[in-house]
């Protein structure tokens, strides 16, 4: 039987993409995540268990997928799919227009490095690769050490989104083989950090030096969101740490979207979903000024 280092959950591999790093890259999307940011427009990504997904505005009305239900449940009308549901996946198979689906797959190492080789020709003349995603990649640091030294052996170049909040000599040697970190600095003040994601800043902003201390390139990302981080208190405080700990990081930032919103709906999570302020270009300017003043580069890859 394979062990969790030969087999882990993916959520997704989204091929062909432009936003997540240099050239173009297959993303791997690794879920579990030790955080519950209020903003998340991810929250199928929030544990690793199989989950249930229903597409209200898809769904036609035929009744196929409560008759195929060994326990007899109504994928339709569960107010909480994944309390009840046990993820079988039959109403999946037998539903008419994909209203249903299951997400958080359990897959092999090697089955993920094939699916991945097939698109390394793209790598080869775009100077792209694979960047790990989340949830939190590092909660499955097993799986994703195998996975990286893998693509390793077939000189594949990794890049990772991270949060930060990891034990950082668990994965130390995880991070030596990557050629960039994207890494989420989400609020300089620590209680207010632990307020909008449960947990405080310390080990993050820690992580955050070390990674600079190996010489491995960091783009810092701060999805901006008004009145919560996007202050000119927050992003000097951010822009002098920067500048004191991070030297050569460089900066983006990432407005807050609704369009994580469908998902809350989808999973039956409504009451989860919390709405905030999409800043505006002036808002953002203002913000990119400030770490202009402070000498830090600008990067944009969405």
């Amino acid at each position: 039987m394979l062990n969790s280092k030969e087999r882990g959950v993916v959520l997704q591999m989204q091929s062909y993409s432009i936003n997540d790093g240099a050239g173009v890259r297959t993303t791997i999307f690794l879920p579990g995540c030790p955080l519950r940011c209020k903003w998340c427009a991810n929250p199928e990504t929030w544990t690793t268990e199989r989950k249930l997904v229903f597409y209200k505005h898809k769904c036609i009305g035929c009744g196929r997928c409560k008759n195929v239900c060994p326990n007899g449940l109504d994928p339709v009308h569960m107010k909480r799919p994944n309390e009840e549901c046990e993820t079988c996946g039959k109403c999946v198979q037998t539903c008419l227009n994909k209203s249903l689906d299951i997400v958080c797959t359990l897959k092999d190492a090697q089955e993920v490095v094939e699916c991945v080789r097939k698109e390394e020709i793209f790598f080869r003349y775009t100077g792209g690769g694979i960047t790990f995603s989340g949830g939190e990649p590092f909660v499955q640091s097993e799986f994703l050490r195998t996975l990286v030294n893998k693509f390793s052996i077939l000189g594949i170049d990794m890049w990772i989104e991270t949060c930060g909040y990891f034990e950082f000599d668990n994965v130390k040697d995880i991070i030596s083989e990557l050629s960039h970190v994207f890494l989420d600095l989400k609020h300089m003040d620590s209680d207010k950090h632990k307020e909008y994601t449960g947990v405080g800043n310390e080990k993050i902003l820690e992580n955050a030096k070390k990674i600079n201390e190996m010489g491995i390139p960091i783009t810092v990302r701060i999805p901006s969101i008004p009145g919560v981080n996007l202050t000119e208190e927050n992003i000097r405080n951010t822009a002098k740490f920067m500048k004191e700990n991070m030297k050569g990081a460089t900066i983006e930032l990432l407005p807050y979207h609704e369009l994580g919103k469908a998902k809350y709906t989808s999973l039956g999570m409504e009451d989860k979903y919390n709405k905030f302020t999409t800043p505006t270009n002036e808002e953002l300017e203002f913000a990119y000024n400030i770490f202009k003043e402070y000498e830090i580069i600008i990067e944009e890859y969405k």
